[in-house]
């Protein structure tokens, strides 16, 4: 009876959540932008297609926790209202060779806009030597275990900025508690007779 409740609770607190997190429009734009600046192999830029792995994994994770989110191409693709979330890959480090070339890592930005102005931003970093199979593991397979685990590292993120700004709007919609105002009543006026004064 005990693990009913239990399960019941946890269903009904997840689609309470499901059902917030709805109503925020969100658009990811996929795939995630290289950097002018980011360092990065020849050969892992030209085979391992990072941008869209990372690109198409923070939508994926994005979705779990907003199942409304959609994808896009271009901020200039999203309803009115949206929040926008852009990937920009500041550096991928890690030659070719897998494991045996020593450990990769890939840095991104994630960034929120709405209405064409940042409300949130964050810089992650992930790195990875191939796990247990890293010394059998290519480049490539190599990163895109970082890109899943940075799609999670976004989704999670945004879920925490997404609670802050449903709280703000809560905040803001809210009236002020307005103080009651204190009056002091005279005995006259509260129809109570006037002690007389103590000789």
């Amino acid at each position: 009876m005990r693990t009913s409740r239990f399960l019941l609770s946890g269903i009904v607190a997840l689609c309470i959540s499901q059902a917030s997190n709805a109503d925020e429009r969100i658009a990811v734009v996929v795939p995630a932008v290289l950097g002018p600046d980011a360092p990065i192999g020849e050969a892992v830029k030209r085979e391992c297609a990072v941008e869209s792995h990372i690109g198409n994994q923070v939508f994926q994770r994005v979705s779990e926790k907003f199942p409304g989110a959609g994808e896009i191409r271009s901020p200039g693709q999203a309803e009115p209202e949206s929040f926008i979330l852009n990937v920009t890959i500041l550096s991928v480090l890690g030659a070719g060779g897998g494991g045996w070339s020593g450990s990769k890592s890939i840095s991104i930005r994630a960034e929120v806009s709405q209405n064409a102005k940042v409300v949130a931003t964050t810089v992650l970093n992930r790195q990875s030597g191939g796990g247990v199979f890293g010394g059998v593991s290519g480049t490539c397979a190599i990163m895109d275990r970082i890109a899943v685990a940075l799609g999670r590292d976004v989704a999670a993120w945004l879920l925490g900025q997404m609670m802050a700004v449903r709280h703000a709007r809560a905040a803001s919609v809210q009236p002020a508690a307005q103080a009651p105002k204190e009056e002091s009543a005279s005995p006259a006026a509260s129809g109570e007779p006037a002690s007389e004064p103590k000789q």
